[in-house]
């Protein structure tokens, strides 16, 4: 699977994907994320304070899980290592066209303090299509 195929299979599953992330010291949280999409990377907005971001920033190793649902084409996980983003670059990422949604629903605008940003640079995905037949990226 190449990394246009990644995206449209994502976006047919759901909007939204379960994000798992683990404490410094191995405790596992998994919480929900409506991702964006740039090459090669899976993008959240999240709060400042939220466990996720605190997980990431002692251990950045993550996974996202899309399950089976609707009319998707099966059932997609991915890894990778997040990147959480500095304030300054907050409104560049916010229109750069990565998020689907409007941003300003949930966090105001760009400049706000409860808004902070992950990129997740993807290692590996699986896609579990009809059959259990998988296909992988890269």
């Amino acid at each position: 699977m190449d990394w246009p195929a990644f995206v449209e299979a994502a976006k047919a599953i759901n909007w939204v994907a379960y994000l798992g992330t683990a404490s410094g010291d191995g405790k596992p949280h998994v919480s929900v994320v409506a991702p964006g999409f740039s090459e090669g990377a899976v993008w959240f907005a999240t709060r400042p304070a939220s466990k996720k971001l605190r997980n990431i920033r002692e251990n950045p190793n993550v996974g996202f899980h899309w399950p089976v649902g609707g009319q998707g084409p099966g059932e997609l996980a991915a890894w990778g290592t997040a990147t959480i983003h500095p304030p300054g670059e907050h409104d560049r990422i916010w229109t750069a066209g990565i998020f689907t949604y409007d941003l300003a629903q949930f966090f105001g605008s760009p400049d706000s303090p409860d808004v902070a940003f992950v990129e997740v640079t993807i290692d590996r995905a699986r896609l579990m299509g009809p059959g259990f037949v998988a296909d992988r990226y890269p």
